[in-house]
């Protein structure tokens, strides 16, 4: 951590507001990038947001144990990532068409072309499956959750949850090669 940065973090594990309402001015963007990355640009903007001021209220709540050798991003980023992960958790699997995502603003004019016909055929893809495998699916690939964690919540063994990923990925790799997608 750099001196300025020991010395909000000395303020900070002290309770000083103001040290917060520094962190906050300083690092509010790189949360809301973190937030937006991890969360794979699922989440709202309102959802986002409200991460957003979750971390720094964790931030807050968990001051006295800053560690002095680390920088804030460090921080800021673990608790950014855990709160996307909370409330994939605690979300139903996504519904939405995965081809209205957005998709980010330095992609070609060709590349997002690509991707967005990518992802309709990818959605499309996804309907001919089974829920359970949408789920499953969802669980591990927009939600970040673990083959333990999905095996317990839909009361399926870890090898059954891990053998439906890799049966969804095949079924997945056939339709979108059978459509011309060879780099699927």
């Amino acid at each position: 951590m750099q001196t300025a940065e020991k010395r909000l973090a000395a303020k900070l594990k002290k309770g000083d507001t103001a040290a917060l309402k520094g962190i906050i001015d300083r690092y509010t963007g790189y949360v809301r990038t973190v937030i937006r990355n991890f969360s794979r640009g699922i989440l709202s903007e309102q959802d986002v947001d409200e991460l957003c001021s979750d971390v720094f209220y964790s931030l807050w709540q968990h001051r006295e144990t800053l560690d002095a050798r680390l920088g804030f991003r460090s921080y800021l980023s673990a608790i950014a990532r855990n709160a996307v992960k909370d409330r994939f958790k605690s979300a139903k699997p996504p519904c939405e068409d995965i081809s209205e995502l957005d998709i980010p603003s330095e992609f070609s004019v060709e590349d997002a072309a690509q991707l967005s016909e990518t992802m309709r055929c990818l959605d499309k893809g996804l309907e001919e499956l089974s829920e359970q495998e949408r789920e499953i699916f969802a669980r591990y690939y927009f939600y970040g959750e673990s083959t333990p964690q999905i095996a317990k919540k839909l009361n399926l063994a870890e090898g059954v949850v891990r053998s439906k990923l890799s049966r969804t990925r095949s079924k997945l790799k056939e339709y979108l090669t059978e459509r011309g997608f060879d780099n699927a």
